[in-house]
């Protein structure tokens, strides 16, 4: 395996040695890999606040050397001819999910750093535009958008009610005690349905963390984000009930557009308590997505318990740009906690329960990604594709609402805006399957069982409503069909992966 990623080999063409290079350096310690193989999130001995201190302890051990170098290399300068100088690291960064640490170096200590045994590999800090790490098909936006031209009445949206959220609701669960962490362009917690909502702590007030500013207050000021915690978590106290889990806490990560943020972002939710994370965001083909780095981030995710619903990008329509086994987009390319006894070849397990789109009618949309997914990259080549040779990964995992779909508008207070608006894409898919989340996750709190991905995902996949087109029990492109709750509970109940509960 070379260590030197395929956007870094790329951008090393014509670099000079007073050139500054924001790389991620990964060292070959495997904290979660670890964990993975000495615990079991199903054991009644199993404590999650162990697990994320042992990974973190190992990672930050195996990076103590390397940050002594970079250290010393922050206070060494290049001095230019004219007289001006480059540090030859500076902003240093450690990342225990991934074990990895983000600097930026010159070409020299670049050499040096390659040349270390402990070091795995290296790639670029990836950067993109948010509009294109957004998984929201904007034709369904605008089409949701005009059927809610009119005053909305009290109801509850079509979608929330096509996977039997309700039905669950009068069971006594609605996501009560549950944290969800919606990492994506921020959340207007000022709305009036995500108000009493939203998580909070004496250290965070503000509910969460802006990682793209760098502050404590993750206010939305695009729109995608507050769109996903409403599907996730909103009351419908302005008219319209839009959340699947209404009783959850939405804690609010705002991310830019580069992958480190995302790192940093998860992290946080982890170790702040989150018992899930919905993210509808994703890093796609061909625009070298750090493939190791993101593996290495959901095998954290899943060593921790923590449940982990996300998007895979509406590229499914353009298979010349985004062909298979590239068109499902990174980290729902990643395995899932269980694979399905279809799957023909078994290789490594990791956190993300990705999520494709379907209509009101149950059909697929002509957007929704399409598998398998590859891994045949560096020390992850458990599922590989081979040209078609090989089977690959069956993608996504699940399927729910998109198309058509409405939630809360982050716009609500200005002149002219009502309180909702139309949503699509894979993107309102994800939080649907992350309400799911919650709602299993807040069975397992009520009944003081353990919560189990593995158990969570069965249960969802074996329970799904077959779509329009679908022949397996779980197939490339439609998963194990659309979600339904409902009937994902009471195979829970059936299980004793949970208790039966009832309101008073």
């Amino acid at each position: 395996m070379s260590k030197i990623g395929p956007a870094l080999a790329e951008r090393l063409n014509g670099v000079r040695d007073y050139d500054v290079l924001e790389v991620v350096i990964f060292l070959k310690g495997e904290p979660a890999r670890n964990q993975l193989e000495s615990t079991n999130a199903a054991d009644a001995t199993f404590s999650r606040e162990q697990a994320v201190r042992s990974m973190e302890t190992e990672a930050l051990r195996n990076q103590a050397p390397l940050l002594d170098y970079l250290t010393g290399q922050q206070a060494n300068t290049m001095e230019l001819r004219d007289s001006t100088t480059v540090r030859r690291a500076n902003k240093i960064e450690q990342f225990w999910i991934n074990n990895s640490i983000k600097a930026e170096v010159t070409r020299d200590t670049l050499e040096a750093i390659l040349a270390r045994d402990d070091v795995q590999y290296i790639e670029l800090d990836r950067k993109a535009d948010l509009r294109e790490l957004l998984d929201v098909a904007r034709s369904d936006r605008s089409a949701a958008a005009r059927a809610l031209d009119a005053d909305v009445t009290p109801a509850t949206a079509w979608s929330v009610k096509q996977i039997n959220a309700p039905l669950v609701w009068q069971r006594g669960i609605d996501g009560s005690d549950v944290i969800v962490a919606v990492v994506d362009s921020g959340v207007n917690y000022k709305h009036p349905d995500l108000q009493s909502r939203m998580w909070s702590s004496a250290q965070y007030p503000k509910h969460g963390y802006d990682f793209e500013a760098n502050d404590d207050d993750p206010i939305d000021a695009e729109g995608h984000g507050t769109c996903c915690a409403g599907i996730v978590a909103g009351n419908g106290k302005m008219g319209l009930a839009t959340g699947v889990a209404p009783g959850a806490r939405i804690m609010a990560v705002r991310v830019g557009g580069a992958e480190s943020q995302f790192w940093s972002g998860m992290q946080f939710a982890i170790t702040q308590g989150a018992h899930v994370i919905s993210m509808s965001m994703t890093w796609k083909y061909p625009s070298h997505p750090d493939y190791p780095g993101w593996r290495r981030v959901c095998e954290t995710v899943l060593a921790a318990g923590v449940l982990h619903a996300n998007s895979i990008g509406n590229q499914g329509s353009d298979l010349s740009s985004f062909p298979v086994p590239y068109n499902i987009a990174t980290p729902g390319n990643c395995p899932p906690p269980r694979l399905h006894p279809i799957q023909p070849i078994v290789g490594g397990l990791s956190s993300p329960i990705s999520c494709g789109a379907t209509t009101d009618t149950d059909s697929l949309a002509s957007y929704s990604g399409r598998g398998p997914a590859a891994w045949e990259v560096g020390n992850y080549t458990d599922y590989p594709w081979q040209g078609g040779r090989q089977p690959g990964l069956i993608k996504p995992d699940v399927c729910a609402p998109g198309p058509g779909t409405s939630s809360c508008n982050y716009a609500y207070g200005n002149p002219g805006e009502k309180p909702y608006v139309g949503f699509g894409g894979t993107s309102a898919a994800t939080p649907h399957v992350g309400g799911c989340l919650a709602l299993l996750a807040c069975a397992c709190l009520k009944s003081g069982k353990p919560i189990v991905p593995a158990r969570v995902q069965e249960a969802l996949e074996n329970t799904a409503v077959r779509i329009v087109g679908q022949s397996a029990i779980k197939e490339n492109h439609f998963g194990a069909g659309r979600v339904d709750v409902k009937a994902a509970y009471d195979y829970g109940v059936a299980k004793g992966w949970w208790a039966a509960t009832v309101t008073s």
